[in-house]
């Protein structure tokens, strides 16, 4: 191995690293501020992190997750990050955790799905929200929870997709073209 070869690798990680933070945080900034689209915004951010997973490795899209998680504290809000850092960014890595780690598929989705789904439980229940939406709609308690896990799960399974195919579309056009030789 070329003595070279490790400080040129360590230069490339933390590169590639400020560029995906500083993409996600544009993502969840804009998804703060234009009107429509906040989350496929979030879910552009979370592909950011799962470009971390592929190009660096797991606990460097951690890293990267975090630090979009900490500026999107100061710009938009705790909001936004919340969102980002609650549902976006776990999603990505539990999916492509498990996806690499080689469970059965029927095994993948049930983690994830009930991972995510009891994160998702906590933080209506935490928020209040499930309150105000029952009064809000007229409707009983467990026929919203129903609604509100029935569109959750839609969105997990045409999530996980997205992102399988992105992992197939990295590997096919993104990754030769960061690796070419010059």
């Amino acid at each position: 191995m070329h003595p070279d070869k490790k400080p040129r690798r360590s230069a490339y990680t933390i590169a590639i690293s400020g560029i995906l933070i500083a993409l996600g945080w544009l993502f969840i900034i804009l998804s703060g501020v234009l009107p429509t689209g906040r989350l496929f915004l979030l879910l552009l951010a979370s592909l950011l992190v799962a470009t971390a997973f592929f190009e660096i490795n797991f606990s460097g899209a951690i890293l990267v997750a975090l630090g979009i998680s900490i500026l999107s504290l100061a710009y938009p809000g705790p909001v936004q990050a919340a969102a980002f850092a609650i549902f976006a960014a776990p999603l990505s890595l539990l999916i492509l955790h498990f996806y690499h780690c080689g469970f059965p598929k029927l095994l993948q989705y049930l983690l994830s799905h009930m991972i995510m789904s009891l994160l998702l439980l906590a933080v209506v229940k935490v928020s209040g929200l499930d309150t105000a939406l029952v009064h809000r709609f007229n409707l009983e308690s467990w026929l919203l929870w129903l609604i509100i896990l029935a569109i959750f799960q839609l969105v997990l399974l045409i999530y996980r997709q997205v992102l399988l195919n992105y992992e197939l579309f990295f590997y096919e056009r993104i990754h030769p073209w960061l690796r070419r030789k010059k």
